[in-house]
C-alpha cells in the first residue's frame, strides 16, 4: 500500500486499487457493488454530472458497504463517484483510517481533520483533474451538518467546478431491490413475525414498555435479525393515542391495557416492519372493532395495486375503506413509505404510497414499502396499529406478514 501525502498536511490519500478492500456485504453473498456503480453512474451522464459526491449514510452503505453508529456531522464524511474514469473516491477522517478500509469499498481514501476538510477536498478534485468537474452534492442528508456541505461546495466553486443538487440520484436507484435484497427483506420479516408470536407469549401486566422494548431486541436477536434503525415503539397506557413517535418508558403495563409494538426485523440493514396490537385480559371492544373495520383496507390495496401505476391510486382506495368504516377523528394515518437499506435514526424512505415525497413512484417490482392503519380513540384513550410490508412482484402485491391484523389476544396466567 502506498501512502502519499496531499496538498493539505491535515489530509492524505491511500490508492487502494479497483475494489480490493475487505466486502462485509459481498460476505453474505450480496455482491452488487458493481451493477450498482454501473446504475448510478448511467444516471449522472443523463443529468451531465462529472462526480457525484454522496453523503447520505444508506447510500453509502449501498455503493460501498460503509457503515457507522456515529458519522461526525462537522466532516462531510463521504465517496465520490467519478465519471469518468469510473471510480469511487471516499472520504473520511483521519481517526476512521483503518476502520474505513476494513468496512469501506472503494477506489482510493482521503482523510482529513476537523477544520480543514473543505480545502483538503478541493484539493483532492484538482489532483484528480476534476477542479472544472460537474459536481453533484447530495444535501438532504443527515450529516453532514448544512454549514458543512456549504462550505464543500463554496471550496469546490472556488476551484472551479459547478456545484448543483445530486440528491435522489441514489435513492431513486434503490428504490427497486434485486432478488437478492428481496431475500435478505422476506428473512426479515419471518424474523419479524417470529418475535410478534413470542412476544404474544411473553407479555403480561408489570412489564414495563422499556422492559418490553428490550425483551423485542432479544428476540429478533436470537431470531437472527441485527439492531433495527431506531427503537421498537411501545404504545401503552392513556397516552397512547398521542405517543406514536414517543420512546418507551417505564410505564409499566396494566391488567387490562391495550399495547401496540412496532418494530423492525433486519438483515444487513434490510429492514422488514411490522406492528400488531395486543390486549392484557379482555379485548377492549372498541379497539377490536376498529382494527376489524380496517383490516379490509389492505386486501383492498393489494387488489388494485397496478404495475407501472403510481402507488397514490391503490392508496387513495385503502385510504377509503378505512374513512367508509371508521370517524375521521379516530384515523391517525392511513398510508406508507419506502423501506430498504435503513441506519439510525430511521427507516423511512423517501418516496411514499401516496407519491407526495421528494421523487414520484410507480409499482415496479422489488419496490418495497410499509403499510400503516394506525386508529385512536382520544376519549377512551387508546391507540390500536396495524403495520405491515408489503413488496410489489410481477404477480402482484405480496405481504410479507402472516399475523392477522386484528387484535391479539395475551393469554391469561
Amino acid at each position: 500500500m502506498v501512502l502519499s501525502f496531499g496538498m493539505s498536511s491535515l489530509s492524505y490519500w491511500i490508492p487502494l486499487g479497483s475494489y480490493c478492500i475487505l466486502d462485509e456485504m459481498a460476505s453474505h453473498g450480496l455482491d452488487e457493488y458493481p451493477a450498482r456503480l454501473e446504475k448510478v453512474i448511467s444516471s449522472m451522464a443523463r443529468a451531465g454530472l462529472d462526480a457525484l459526491y454522496v453523503t447520505s449514510p444508506p447510500n453509502l452503505f449501498y455503493l460501498t458497504g460503509y457503515d457507522a453508529i456515529w458519522y461526525p456531522w462537522r466532516l462531510p464524511l463521504g465517496c465520490v463517484v467519478v465519471r469518468e474514469p469510473a471510480e469511487v473516491i471516499f472520504f473520511d477522517w483521519t481517526r476512521h483510517e483503518d476502520y474505513a478500509r476494513l468496512h469501506g469499498r472503494y477506489d482510493e481514501l482521503v482523510l482529513f481533520e476537523y477544520g480543514a476538510a473543505a480545502p483538503a477536498v478541493a484539493a483532492a478534485f484538482d489532483d484528480r483533474g476534476l477542479g472544472g468537474a460537474t459536481v453533484g452534492l447530495e444535501r438532504y442528508s443527515l450529516n453532514p451538518a448544512a454549514p458543512i456541505a456549504e462550505g464543500i461546495a463554496d471550496a469546490l466553486e472556488a476551484g472551479g467546478a459547478t456545484v448543483t443538487a445530486g440528491d435522489w440520484i441514489v435513492d431513486d436507484i434503490r428504490l427497486y431491490k434485486s432478488p437478492a435484497e428481496l431475500e435478505r427483506i422476506r428473512q426479515a420479516g419471518q424474523i419479524a413475525d417470529a418475535a410478534m408470536r413470542a412476544l404474544q407469549e411473553r407479555l403480561r401486566p408489570g412489564m414495563s414498555e422499556l422492559q418490553i422494548a428490550a425483551l423485542v431486541n432479544m428476540l429478533l436477536i436470537d431470531g437472527g435479525s441485527e439492531f433495527a434503525a431506531m427503537p421498537p415503539v411501545i404504545c401503552s397506557g392513556p397516552t397512547a393515542w398521542v405517543d406514536t413517535h414517543s420512546f418507551p418508558s417505564h410505564r409499566e403495563l396494566g391488567a387490562d391495557d391495550i399495547v401496540s409494538i412496532d418494530f423492525c426485523g433486519v438483515v444487513d440493514h434490510y429492514h422488514a416492519n411490522l406492528c400488531r396490537t395486543f390486549a392484557l385480559g379482555e379485548p377492549n371492544p372498541e379497539a377490536a372493532e376498529l382494527l376489524e373495520a380496517a383490516a379490509g383496507s389492505l386486501p383492498e390495496l393489494q387488489r388494485l395495486a397496478r404495475l407501472g401505476e403510481g402507488p397514490e391510486f391503490a392508496t387513495a382506495a385503502a385510504e377509503r375503506w378505512v374513512y367508509d368504516r371508521i370517524a375521521a377523528e379516530k384515523v391517525w394515518w392511513v398510508g406508507g413509505y419506502s423501506l430498504g437499506i435503513a441506519l439510525p435514526p430511521g427507516w423511512v424512505g423517501h418516496t411514499y404510497l401516496a407519491n407526495d415525497g421528494f421523487t414520484k413512484v410507480t409499482w415496479q417490482p422489488g419496490y418495497v414499502s410499509n403499510y400503516e392503519t394506525v386508529l385512536v380513540d382520544p376519549e377512551s384513550k387508546f391507540e390500536a396499529c396495524a403495520i405491515d410490508t408489503i413488496v410489489m412482484t410481477e404477480d402482484g402485491l405480496e405481504v410479507l406478514s402472516e399475523l392477522p391484523r386484528t387484535i391479539l389476544e395475551v393469554p391469561a396466567r
